[in-house]
């Protein structure tokens, strides 16, 4: 499985030609790719800031042929978790993505599997993945 944030999915329907090398790479890889639902509200809320027909039309495409990962009741606990964590550790982090790092996390652990937290670097900007072994 690879979740993919926000930011990447972004780029990919802007053609971002790491973002689409990206997602191209992990679907010759026979990868599921999913996002979360939160994921999934911050795109529209960007398609509703910007009132474009095409990239509302690109958005339902994308989005039909992904699976969306839900925020329950242990990825909400997850997420308060590591959200206390990090800011104990005086490293926080913004509420949203850390919802989205907890139910990667937690939709990505059955059968014990790894999970993996890449940083990748798109257009001068931080942005992260979820890939789970």
């Amino acid at each position: 499985m690879v979740c993919l944030d926000t930011d990447v999915i972004i780029h990919f329907l802007r053609k971002n030609k790491e973002s689409v090398e990206l997602i191209n790479k992990i679907l010759e890889l026979k990868q599921k790719i999913k996002i979360t639902s939160i994921n999934e509200f911050e795109l529209w809320k960007g398609v509703y800031k910007i009132n474009n027909r095409n990239r509302e039309k690109s958005l339902k495409q994308f989005l039909s042929s992904i699976e969306i990962l839900n925020l329950n009741s242990s990825s909400a606990k997850k997420a308060a978790e590591i959200f206390q964590i990090l800011e104990l550790e005086g490293n926080p982090v913004d509420t949203l993505d850390v919802m989205i790092a907890a139910i990667a996390i937690v939709k990505g652990q059955p059968n014990n599997k790894l999970t993996y937290f890449y940083y990748l670097f798109l257009s001068s900007a931080s942005t992260f993945i979820f890939i789970c072994l």
